[in-house]
């Protein structure tokens, strides 16, 4: 659930189920009545549901903010082999506190080509693992502390002004609404212990299938299963739910949060419909596989929840056990069939034959869904910066080659290129857009700010060539009046010089390389030195004509673009310097001191 729709659905449903004379409250103060307000009773459930979902929110959020580098540690090490894939896919989840959250990014990623279907099977296991430790948190039911939790963290949010603390005050908040909401599920809850017909329903709970499909259905809906292992802890700890069926309940949990990724993947590519359905197969395989034996979970979850309250029993602790003895045991069952499951599917969702250019100026990596998760929506934002780079790279050799040996032909083909750039800088301007409102740590605003100002800087390199540069040379093609070979071969050199520089300056920001970024910013004397040798030789070669007069007057023209493509390129390294020292947290990773970057109009 967004913040806007928690937002307006919170206020609304806590102020009826908690404000009216007569409501829920009256309902569960009195045990012996008859009539037990169903209106207020659904209205105190679905409040306190709201409760519960606005403090995941806020929890989800902060946390996804908050863990900035390490999620990015974790993200940049998905891909190595099946079972670190399975351990980030753990560990993200356990950080943002969402198995729908890591589900969309490991979609968002295959869509963007940034990880392997194979690998994203893996990367979904390890987020089922993760989901338990949500189970196990919400099993704690600390009530009685909720209010000052809320309290707490409501001040610390509101009153310190550090971006970290205001953050933890966040998550604080977020935690204790999430418990002051399954508190009011609770006692909206409590009369039905003594509720008869309810209590015959329940019973039909035995049936495992029911509880499944019942709890698949409510998960698809919220799409959240930690509502639906929240609500079946309420229930559980009201006695009216045995674990035997709150075990199905959470399998059928397990299956509808597979909604969220089959959503996610409309629109997208074949292999992030795959990653979709490999997130079904696992669910659904590993819920096949338990429900012989949910008798014998519940042995056993019983004897280790025995064990860790010494002998008391706690139905809230013995289902977050199962979930997570659940999980754990797929996991290790199925991981090393990664392969298997990855060819089954292949083979369900075929590859199309679909053919794409070599350089699509269409955007490969920019995906809507993770730009809530900065760490991962940074990350796209960089490879989609490097897509472009590719192009207006392809852009500027295209344009070298073209002054050396001009036609019509090669001076439209560059205008065209160039159309593509200016709606990729179009799409990377509106993705960072949406990101500039997202929760967002002041490194990670400096990262982004870089990130878009080496997209200007590669936007405006595309229009000195497929405009500026044309331009000029479309002139002297015109007129029949082109450079001398000498001046054609000084400018070719000095050209190559300034791509080899934007080529350098991509490189360093690509891997973080320091070492590159400063070389393009130390040969500035060695292009001076260049470009006085290239306009020497221009001089050299006026003649007395008016039309040797224009033509100098454009080939001056044309080595002053060249000084502004490799200037762009200095910025570009500039840039990249600035975004290596907020990834290592240092100021000491250049000469020169990269300042924070701004929005450069071309």
């Amino acid at each position: 659930m967004s913040s806007l729709r928690a937002s307006v659905f919170l206020p609304i449903l806590t102020v009826f189920a908690t404000a009216f004379p007569g409501g829920i409250l009256a309902a569960t103060n009195d045990p012996s009545v008859s009539d037990l307000h169903a209106g207020w009773m659904a209205v105190g459930l679905l409040g306190g549901l709201a409760l519960f979902l606005y403090g995941m929110d806020h929890l989800a959020t902060a946390l996804k903010t908050l863990a900035g580098g390490r999620l990015r540690a974790i993200l940049a090490k998905m891909t190595r082999n099946r079972f670190m894939a399975a351990l980030s896919g753990a560990a993200i989840t356990g950080l943002v506190q969402s198995s729908s959250v890591t589900t969309v990014l490991v979609v968002g990623f295959v869509s963007a080509g940034l990880m392997g279907f194979g690998q994203s099977i893996a990367v979904i296991m390890g987020a089922n693992v993760g989901s338990t430790l949500t189970a196990q948190i919400i099993a704690f039911r600390i009530d009685a502390i909720a209010p000052l939790m809320i309290a707490v963290g409501f001040g610390v949010m509101s009153f310190v002004p550090h971006r970290g603390w205001s953050l933890a005050g966040r998550a604080l908040l977020g935690t204790g609404l999430l418990f002051f909401g399954m508190g009011m599920m609770s006692d909206a809850m409590e009369p039905l212990r003594t509720y008869a017909p309810f209590i015959d329903l329940m019973a039909q709970m035995t049936n495992p299938l029911i509880g499944i499909l019942i709890a698949a259905l409510f998960t698809a809906l919220v799409q959240s299963s930690a509502a639906t292992t929240g609500i079946v802890i309420v229930l559980a700890g009201q006695g009216l739910v045995p674990l035997e069926g709150g075990i199905a309940l959470i399998f059928g949990a397990n299956i509808g949060t597979c909604v969220t990724a089959l959503l996610v993947t409309i629109g997208k590519n074949r292999d992030a419909m795959r990653t979709a359905l490999g997130h079904v197969f696992f669910n659904v395989v590993g819920v096949l596989i338990w429900l012989p034996f949910i008798s014998q979970l519940a042995d056993i979850v019983r004897v280790i929840s025995l064990g860790e309250n010494g002998g008391q029993v706690d139905i809230a602790r013995e289902i977050a056990n199962a979930h997570s003895i659940f999980n754990i045991a797929n996991v290790a069952i199925m991981i090393g069939f990664v392969p298997w499951i990855a060819r089954l599917i292949e083979k369900c969702v075929p590859v199309r034959d679909v053919f794409e250019p070599p350089l699509d100026p269409a955007p490969k990596f920019l995906v809507d869904d993770i730009a809530d998760t900065p760490s991962a929506a940074l990350m796209l934002l960089r490879n989609e910066v490097m897509h472009m780079g590719d192009i207006v790279c392809d852009v500027v050799r295209r344009g070298r080659e073209t002054m050396q040996n001009p036609t019509r032909e090669k001076l439209e083909k560059i205008a065209e290129l160039d159309d593509g750039v200016d709606s990729l800088q179009d799409a990377i301007a509106r993705f960072a857009g949406k990101l500039r409102h997202s929760e967002l740590l002041p490194s990670d605003q400096n990262r982004l700010l870089n990130k878009l100002a080496i997209s200007n800087h590669l936007e405006a390199i595309g229009d000195i060539i497929s405009e500026e540069m044309t331009d000029l040379v479309g002139r002297l093609l015109a007129e029949r009046n082109l450079p001398l070979l000498d001046s054609r071969e000084k400018m070719s050199e000095l050209f190559t010089f300034s791509e080899e520089c934007l080529k350098q300056a991509l490189t360093a920001f690509a891997s973080d390389d320091v070492e590159a970024a400063n070389r393009v910013l130390a040969r500035k004397s060695e292009f001076i030195e260049k470009m006085d040798v290239t306009l020497r030789r221009i001089s050299d070669e006026i003649g007395p004509r008016d039309a040797d007069i224009r033509r100098y007057r454009t080939e001056v023209a044309l080595v002053e673009r060249i000084n502004r493509l490799y200037e762009r390129a200095r910025r570009i390294a500039r840039a990249s310097l600035a975004i290596t020292r907020d990834d290592r947290g240092d100021n000491s990773s250049s000469p020169e001191r990269a300042p924070t970057a701004q929005p450069v109009a071309p």
